[in-house]
């Protein structure tokens, strides 16, 4: 039990020195290779809807994008069988929803479970399909009023498993404090 507790508290740890260090290393090393698209305005995207899959690999996420959408993204992961992600929580016009990006090159097709935790310990969940052709996906949850005031942070975390959901292959995860809050934009 207390290993258990240990090991959750390093895990935290190294999860708030990589929230300080991306930004930081995003800032000095330039654009980068990434799953997200270019921070261009979505012009066609109503929060909830479905997302644009594909585009081209460019662009570092930028804190605040074109329109007064903010994405506060996690880091790019990739795993051993061919699996990256990138999750974020995205907030426009008093709307927030999670987003992930994803290219599988496993040669088979896998599944994803995204899900939007709110501060208020509500969560949202969708189910991605996780095509095999190794070009960039994205999948995200329906969005819900932005909850304000408070110092708890939204979560996002998509899991990947084989295709039968029996094996993870990856999580994935960011988070954003709301307006109130001590970190966030």
């Amino acid at each position: 039990m207390q290993r258990a507790r240990i090991l959750r508290l390093i895990g935290l740890a190294g999860t708030a020195v990589l929230a300080l260090a991306v930004p930081l290393a995003a800032a000095t090393a330039g654009p980068a290779d990434t799953l997200l698209p270019p921070a261009a305005p979505d012009a066609s995207r109503t929060p909830g809807a479905p997302a644009a899959a594909g585009g081209p690999l460019t662009d570092l996420a930028r804190p605040l994008l074109a329109g007064g959408r903010t994405t506060h993204c996690g880091p790019e992961l990739t795993a051993r069988p061919g699996i990256t992600a990138q999750t974020c929580v995205l907030t426009e016009a008093g709307r927030t929803w999670a987003r992930t990006f994803f290219r599988n090159a496993t040669g088979e097709p896998l599944r994803a479970a995204l899900t939007l935790l709110h501060p208020d310990g509500r969560s949202v969940q969708a189910d991605c399909v996780v095509p095999a052709d190794g070009t960039p996906g994205e999948c995200e949850t329906p969005d819900g009023p932005t909850v304000r005031g408070t110092r708890l942070p939204y979560g996002a975390v998509a899991e990947f498993s084989d295709p039968a959901g029996e094996r993870l292959l990856l999580r994935s995860g960011g988070n954003w404090v709301p307006d109130g809050g001590s970190s966030g934009r």
